[in-house]
């Protein structure tokens, strides 16, 4: 069980991940072009980059305990993390079938980690 919690806790990490990295977007291609100097003083990328990093850090302790065959199907809930977190901070959000499209893939991501063993 704990195995399962902390790569939930992977997946928050690399959905805010996501989300930060987006907001580095705006600031890397403002005009749909990018510099390198926006780049060294985006805040939002390095935060990314730091966030990806301690992100990786964890995944590798996640693989050395973890079976991958479940780790990965349950750290593909990030895009569940994504959606929320991003819904929250734009204040817009998806349509129904968005919602119930997403609630389908984690359904079948919660069939693929079963462990018949348990």
């Amino acid at each position: 069980m704990t195995n399962v919690i902390i790569t939930l806790l992977f997946a928050v990490i690399m959905a805010a991940g996501q989300i930060v990295l987006a907001l580095a977007s705006k600031d890397l291609f403002p005009a749909h072009c990018f510099t390198l100097r926006a780049a060294l003083h985006s805040y939002w990328l390095w935060l990314g980059i730091f966030i990806y990093a301690f992100a990786m850090i964890l995944w590798i302790y996640i693989l050395s305990r973890f079976d991958i065959r479940y780790a990965y199907p349950i750290s593909a809930t990030a895009i569940f993390f994504a959606a929320i977190f991003q819904s929250l901070i734009e204040k817009s959000y998806p349509s129904t079938s968005y919602w119930i499209g997403l609630l389908f893939v984690i359904t079948g991501l919660a069939i693929l980690s079963l462990n018949k063993n348990n």
